[in-house]
């Protein structure tokens, strides 16, 4: 004879069971959301490193274009027209935009070379001048991989003529 009164139940194995593989189930989406996750991540970063080295990239292109005398001192790019100068400080951690307001690229310098006609300026002149350059050329390092830009300014003559005294 049944009790009436009974309900029909799981067993306490097949709650068990159903709980195993709900932690599986659980488990397995916890994994696909961390990889996920971690590959969304490290796009960001590449994806904010690349538009940080083509902002400084274009900054550096416009402002050279606009330029009308570049100089340079020792880690220092100066480049002056007759409505503003910006001046660029290349670092070894970081490359340094001053305008109005300044802006700061997060990237690594490994090489910054400046000619001036075909001919070499060294970053530290002997006369305590800064000297005219034509010729950019930096590498910049990001995500272990080296960079290599070069810009090159052609002056108007009437830029480089200077009477004299």
């Amino acid at each position: 004879m049944r009790n009436k009164n009974r309900l029909p139940a799981f067993t306490i194995m097949e709650l068990t069971v159903a709980m195993l593989i709900s932690a599986i189930a659980i488990g397995l989406m916890y994994s696909a959301y961390a990889i996920i996750s971690h590959s969304y991540l490290s796009f960001v970063d590449r994806n904010n490193t690349t538009g940080m080295l083509a902002l400084l990239d274009q900054r550096l292109n416009r402002d050279i274009d606009k330029a009308e005398m570049i100089y340079r001192d020792s880690n220092t790019v100066t480049m002056s027209s007759h409505i503003d100068t910006v001046i660029y400080s290349f670092q070894a951690d970081r490359v340094i935009r001053q305008k109005l307001l300044t802006d700061t690229f997060k990237v690594s310098t490994e090489s910054f070379i400046t000619s001036f006609e075909s001919v070499p300026v060294e970053g530290n002149p002997t006369d305590g001048e800064a000297k005219k350059i034509d010729d950019l050329q930096i590498v910049l390092l990001t995500e272990g991989q080296k960079i290599p830009y070069h810009y090159h300014k052609t002056y108007s003559s009437v830029n480089l003529f200077q009477p004299i005294n």
